[in-house]
């Protein structure tokens, strides 16, 4: 099993999701989640007055998602 470090952050919310289990059924509204957990936590970051990660930009890999969600 790899890192996450090199993987893309649409392939790693993807990846949360398959080793969740969840149910094929329930995929889809998970994946859209998670994503907007990781939306979220960016904004919150963005509006502290010590962000702990560049707000203005999107997560560039899976340790980065990993991260906000």
């Amino acid at each position: 099993m790899g890192t996450g470090i090199g993987i893309s952050p649409t392939v790693m919310i993807n990846r949360m999701v398959h080793e969740k289990a969840v149910p094929q059924s329930g995929h889809l509204l998970e994946v859209a989640r998670l994503r907007a957990d990781m939306m979220q936590a960016q904004a919150t970051n963005a509006a502290s007055p010590l962000p702990t990660t560049k707000p203005a930009e999107a997560p560039i890999n899976g340790a980065e998602v990993g991260l906000l969600i």
